[in-house]
């Protein structure tokens, strides 16, 4: 539902959960987690961590890492669905599953999204300044998924429907999320099964319209299924299958776009992914294989032309598009043993392989501009536009060194190369922090760093130039013509800057290399086992960030694609998690600016692409948050009765949509 961002009051009684918790298969996998005792020497990047079982039967309800990832500071879901993290939209972050990319080739924004049922830990790095992570230039979201144990298990969450009422009538439905887990050994000792599968229905009300028109239906169905086989004691496979189809009619509607003139969606996402875990000597190596679709429908609800007034839209969406992308990923990580010289150093070493196709198709309908009164003042046509098919390949190896110089002080140097085929640049992303115990032991560390990032360049930016022309016709008050039309080319620019030490690229069209060089500091200190604060300030400053700009081109008018936008990201934080035996609470404050050009491509080229193109300023973005409190945890009662509050308060975004 959509709740007001001045004050988010969430209250509620826990949620019934029937069946118990397994522990997880007593074998290596790689994570990164937050104790209550810190770590004798920690790494420079902090990750905010949160395990199901904190937020699951929180009122929120979260089914999914998506749902929950609002719960974080630094995170948001935007007025339209999507999430911001740091400011930025999910095409500018990574979303990792098991240490596989699952974000959209085309769109870049996150694809499936696990089952919180399904997760052993979630990690939010803000500016993680390990190598091993690239493709991002603002967040990462790493989960690792939860293996299945030694005896068999069921677990049925949220079994029962939300009903809707007005005027203390039932009036139908408002959502049902049951989750269904089942999991054990296949083969004990040898094989093991971990399946979560969930079936979702919302139907979210805008308050702006009048009941009943005034609802956005989603319905979905997401299924993870995870096997887990120990081959011997030095090695274990693991093989997940994630199938999520989904459709939602009448996307977000609100007062000035009505329900006739919302899209409606169509998904349907797999991703299936071998990892093969093999221990050599006293390292490891992990060899991955993962293939993924993404299958993608935007239409209307009808095939009229769109009216837009100041005093609200009429008639149908303007754009219908289909898309199937595709990603195939190879990789492989190797963690050897450790090497004592001058320290310690704990190495890590990589490279990876990923191919990702986009094809599909874009057609669009008139756009009729009026005034109060109704007066015809623009019409844009489109022309037929074509239908589109890219491939690409990524490359990328890393190195990285955990050095452990004394007791209580560590440094983390690494390197990443990155080449991406279709904008012919080649990168390379150095990165280095600090860790360190000022005064002994492990009660306060102080953390920092800076790296270089890069984002990834979506297939869909390639696409443009195949989308249908905007032809623009303009009117007087009379209903005369002023003018001739005026065609648009949609065309494909370059990037801002030329070659230099760290960026490599071809003079061709299309040579992007959107980037940020970021850096923060964090202290943490642990006061006792049931209160640890952490503080931190975060600066990232973005340059070659993609826009969409109306000109003219070698004397024709023109919509471009330039590698010219600029974004800046400041943000001051302060964090407290507080467990005692009944309760356990985390509570966050951040202050923040975020600050951009705002004609950013995903706007344009995304699922739902902006129905008008206006001239780029740089402002204050839409996910700029300059304060925000953020309070959730768990009060335990007796007769095994629960409070679990959530309480948000923040300005800056004017709704959204938790």
């Amino acid at each position: 539902m959509r709740i007001p961002t001045q004050v988010a009051w969430l209250l509620l009684l826990p949620a019934l959960a029937i069946g118990q918790t397994p522990d997880p298969l007593p074998v290596r996998h790689d994570s990164v987690d937050v104790h209550d005792t810190a770590p004798e020497v920690q790494e420079s990047s902090p990750a905010t961590t949160v395990k199901p079982a904190e937020v699951k039967d929180l009122p929120s309800r979260p089914a999914t890492v998506n749902d929950a990832l609002p719960l974080l500071p630094g995170i948001v879901r935007s007025t339209t669905g999507g999430l911001r993290i740091n400011g930025s939209g999910e095409q500018r972050s990574a979303m990792l599953v098991n240490q596989a990319d699952t974000t959209d080739p085309a769109t870049g924004g996150f694809g499936a999204s696990v089952p919180v049922d399904s997760v052993q830990v979630m990690n939010v790095f803000r500016t993680p300044f390990l190598a091993q992570y690239g493709r991002f230039s603002s967040g990462v979201v790493a989960v690792e998924t939860r293996r299945g144990s030694d005896k068999w298990h069921f677990e049925l969450n949220d079994p029962f429907p939300d009903f809707r009422f007005r005027s203390w009538h039932l009036a139908g439905l408002q959502d049902a999320e049951p989750r269904l887990v089942i999991g054990g050994p296949l083969i004990e000792g040898r094989l093991y099964l971990e399946e979560t599968a969930l079936y979702d229905i919302q139907k979210t009300p805008n308050r702006t319209l009048p009941f009943p028109n005034n609802t956005s239906k989603q319905e979905r169905v997401n299924s993870f299924t995870q096997i887990d086989y120990i081959l011997s004691a030095k090695q274990y496979l693991t093989a997940t299958l994630h199938v999520t189809p989904q459709h939602i009619d009448f996307v977000n509607p609100d007062f000035f776009n009505p329900q006739p003139v919302t899209p409606n969606y169509r998904q349907q996402d797999f991703i299936g992914t071998i990892t093969d875990h093999l221990a050599l000597g006293k390292g490891m190596l992990d060899s991955t294989v993962s293939i993924q679709r993404f299958d993608a429908t935007v239409g209307a609800q009808g095939n009229g032309a769109m009216f837009i007034l100041p005093q609200g839209n009429l008639g149908n969406y303007f754009a219908t598009q289909k898309r199937e992308a595709g990603r195939i990923e190879l990789s492989e990580t190797w963690t050897p043993a450790a090497v004592h010289d001058l320290g310690v150093h704990e190495f890590k070493l990589g490279a990876l392989a990923t191919q990702t196709s986009d094809s599909g198709s874009f057609t669009a309908r008139p756009i009729n501009i009026e005034n109060a009164a109704g007066l015809l003042l623009q019409r844009i046509d489109f022309t037929s536009g074509s239908p589109y098919s890219h491939y690409d390949v990524e490359t990328a190896i890393f190195s990285q060194d955990h050095w452990t110089l004394v007791r209580g002080l560590a440094l983390d140097l690494g390197t990443r190369l990155e080449r991406q085929s279709i904008s012919e640049t080649f990168r390379i992303a150095p990165r280095a922090g600090l860790s360190w115990a000022p005064f002994g032991g492990t009660h306060t560390v102080v953390q920092a760093g800076y790296g270089i990032f890069y984002d990834r360049v979506p297939l869909g930016v390639y696409a443009f130039e195949r989308f249908p022309q905007r032809v623009v016709t303009n009117y007087a008050p009379d209903g005369s013509v002023l003018g001739s039309p005026v065609t648009y080319l949609n065309l494909t620019g370059y990037a801002a800057m030329p070659n230099s030490l760290l960026i490599h690229t071809e003079n061709q069209p299309g040579n992007f290399s959107p980037h940020s060089g970021a850096w923060n500091v964090h202290i943490e200190h642990t006061f006792s086992p049931t209160v640890r604060i952490r503080a931190g300030y975060t600066d990232s400053q973005s340059s070659g960030l993609i826009l969409l700009e109306q000109g003219t081109v070698q004397g024709s008018n023109a919509l471009t694609l330039n590698g010219t936008g600029h974004a800046r990201y400041r943000a001051a934080e302060i964090t407290a998690r507080l467990a005692w035996k009944h309760a356990n609470f985390f509570l966050a404050y951040t202050r923040s600016r975020s600050q951009g050009d705002l004609n950013d491509f995903s706007g344009f080229l995304g699922n739902y692409p902006s129905p008008l193109i206006r001239p780029n300023v740089f402002s204050n973005l839409s996910a700029d948050l300059p304060n925000r409190f953020l309070a959730w945890g768990t009060v335990r009662l007796p007769w095994k009765v629960q409070i679990m509050p959530v309480i948000e308060y923040r300005n800056g975004l004017p709704y959204a949509q938790y």
